[in-house]
C-alpha cells in the first residue's frame, strides 16, 4: 500500500512541474489559494492506480471502484487531464468527451461547454465546487486524521505535511499537530514520521509538551536509545535548554527523572551518546549532576567501554571544577587499571591534557616506581610518553632517572616494540645533562642498534641531537 502511494506522489510531483500545472493553479490562486487545490488534487490522485510501473498522466489511468463505494473525480481535475492529452494544442471536443468517458465523470460535458475557452472552463467548473476544496475557509478542511496518517509515514508525504505546518494559520496545521500527539509515541519511531514529530514539538505549548512528557513517560528511556526516536528525544532537550521562561526548569526536571533511569545505558550507547552530548551543550553543569551522578557510580564499566570512554571525555569538557575534581579522584583511584587497558587509557590521557598541575602531579606520585615496565606495555607506554611531555622540570627528572638508573633497561626499551618511543620521546625533552646521560648508555647498544627493527630512527634522532650540542 505504501509502495502504491508513493508512485502516486511522484506523478504527482511530475505533474507539478509540467505548464499545465502552473495554468491551472494561476486561474485558481485568487480565490481559492494554491494549498486548497494541492490537497484537493492530491486526494483525487489517490484514487487512481497507474497501468504500467512507470506511467505519465498522458497515458491516462485506470479507475479502481471499493465494492460498495464510488468515487467521484472533482470537476478542475477534469480539465487538467484533457489538457494534458496534447500539450501542444487545445484539446478537441471529441477528446474531452472521450476521456470523459474513460474517467467516469458524473458531469456531462456539451458543445456549449467547449466552446467556452480554457480559463472561462476552469473558472466555471472551480466555482461549482468551491466550497469543497478550501482549506482556509470556515468549512471542515479537506485533509483529514485519517489522511495524515498515510501521508506521514511517506517521504512526500511527509514533507507536504511539514510545509503545511510551517504555514501555521490554517485549520489543516491545527489537524496535523492534534493528530500528530495522539500518535507521538508511535511516529516517534518511525523513519520518516520522526521528522514531523521533531517539528510538531517545537510548535507545541509548555502544557502541551508536559501532557506527551507525562503521557510517554514509560516509553521516553527506550526511546532515547532507539535509531530514529532518539532524534526526537535531542530536540526535546535542545527546546528546552533554548528557552527562558518559568516553566523551562519543569520541564528539564521530568526529562531528567525520565533520563536518570538509562543514564548508564544511555553512555554506552552510540544513539544514547548523542542524547548525552545535547545535555552537555544545552543544559548547564548543575542540570547535568544527574549524568556525573552516574559516572561516579559506574566509573570503572564507563570507563572501559568503547563508547563510555569517549562520553567520559566530553563530559569533563563540560565540568565544573567541583564535577572535574570528581573525576580526576576516581581516575587516581583506579589508575592501574586505565593505564593497561585500550579504552581507559585515553581517559587519563585526557586528564593529562587538562594541564592542571595539580592532577598531573597527583598522577605521576602514583605510578613512581612503574615507569619501566609502563614504558614496555602497549597502552601504557603512551600514559609514559604523555607524563614525560607535560610534567614539570623536577618531575621529569627524576623519571629520566628512573628510566635511565641501569643501562640494561635503556638496552631493553631500545630494542622494544612500545619502550623505543619512550626512548625517543626522553631525548626530545631531557635536560643537557641528562641527553649526555642517554647517550652514552645508547653507545653501547650502538652496533646492534643498525639491525634492529626500531633502532635506526634512534639512531638518527641522536646523530642530530649531538650535532646540535656540539654545534
Amino acid at each position: 500500500m505504501e509502495e502504491q502511494h508513493t508512485e502516486i506522489f511522484q506523478d504527482f510531483l511530475a505533474w507539478s512541474d509540467s505548464p499545465c500545472y502552473m495554468e491551472y493553479y494561476d486561474s485558481t490562486s485568487s480565490q481559492l489559494g494554491w494549498e486548497s487545490s494541492y490537497f484537493n488534487d492530491l486526494q483525487w490522485l489517490s484514487q487512481w492506480k497507474p497501468k504500467v510501473s512507470n506511467p505519465s498522466l498522458t497515458d491516462g489511468y485506470e479507475y479502481s471502484y471499493g465494492a460498495n463505494s464510488i468515487r467521484q473525480v472533482s470537476h478542475q481535475n477534469l480539465f487538467i487531464y484533457s489538457s494534458l492529452r496534447k500539450k501542444d494544442s487545445s484539446p478537441s471536443y471529441d477528446d474531452i468527451r472521450q476521456s470523459s468517458d474513460t474517467i467516469h465523470s458524473p458531469r456531462y460535458i456539451s458543445k456549449e461547454t467547449y466552446n467556452l475557452s480554457n480559463r472561462d472552463l476552469c473558472s466555471q467548473l472551480n466555482n461549482n465546487s468551491i466550497q469543497n476544496l478550501s482549506i482556509h475557509s470556515s468549512s471542515t478542511p479537506t485533509i483529514t486524521r485519517s489522511d495524515i496518517c498515510k501521508l506521514v509515514k511517506q517521504r512526500h508525504g511527509c514533507q507536504l505535511l511539514l510545509h503545511q505546518l510551517q504555514l501555521g494559520s490554517s485549520l489543516a496545521s491545527q489537524e496535523i499537530m492534534e493528530t500528530c500527539c495522539l500518535h507521538f509515541g508511535i511516529w516517534m519511531k518511525h523513519p520518516i514520521a520522526n521528522f514531523l514529530c521533531q517539528q510538531v514539538w517545537k510548535c507545541l505549548s509548555e502544557q502541551q509538551r508536559m501532557d506527551i512528557l507525562q503521557r510517554h513517560w514509560d516509553i521516553l528511556p527506550k526511546a532515547a536509545l532507539h535509531t530514529y526516536s532518539t532524534r526526537v528525544v535531542q530536540v526535546m532537550i535542545s527546546s528546552c535548554g533554548e528557552e527562558e521562561n518559568e516553566n523551562r526548569n519543569v520541564c528539564i526536571s521530568y526529562l531528567q527523572s525520565i533520563l536518570s533511569s538509562v543514564a548508564k545505558f544511555l553512555f554506552k550507547d552510540v544513539n544514547g551518546a548523542h542524547v548525552i552530548q545535547h545535555c552537555f551543550l544545552y543544559w548547564s553543569s548543575e542540570d547535568n549532576q544527574f549524568l556525573y551522578h552516574t559516572i561516579q557510580e559506574n566509573f570503572l564499566e564507563l570507563a572501559t567501554h568503547r563508547q563510555g570512554c569517549c562520553m567520559i571525555q566530553t563530559s569533563m569538557d563540560f565540568a565544573c571544577s567541583s564535577q572535574l575534581d570528581d573525576i580526576a579522584t576516581n581516575i587516581i583511584q583506579h589508575i592501574f587499571v586505565l593505564i593497561h587497558d585500550a579504552f581507559g587509557n585515553y581517559v587519563v590521557q585526557h586528564i593529562l591534557d587538562s594541564k592542571n598541575p595539580r592532577y598531573i602531579h597527583d598522577i605521576m606520585k602514583k605510578l613512581q616506581g612503574h615507569w619501566y615496565e609502563m614504558s614496555m606495555e602497549k597502552f601504557s607506554s603512551n600514559i609514559t610518553e604523555k607524563c614525560l611531555q607535560l610534567a614539570e622540570a623536577t618531575q621529569r627528572w627524576e623519571m629520566i632517572e628512573e628510566l635511565a638508573q641501569e643501562c640494561s633497561n635503556i638496552g631493553n626499551l631500545l630494542h622494544d616494540a612500545y619502550g623505543n618511543y619512550v626512548i625517543q620521546r626522553m631525548l626530545q625533552v631531557a635536560s643537557q645533562p641528562q641527553k649526555i646521560q642517554l647517550k652514552e648508555c645508547i653507545e653501547k647498544y650502538w652496533n646492534t642498534l643498525s639491525r634492529s627493527r626500531y633502532g635506526k630512527q634512534i639512531q638518527y634522532n641522536l646523530e642530530k641531537l649531538m650535532n646540535c650540542i656540539n654545534y
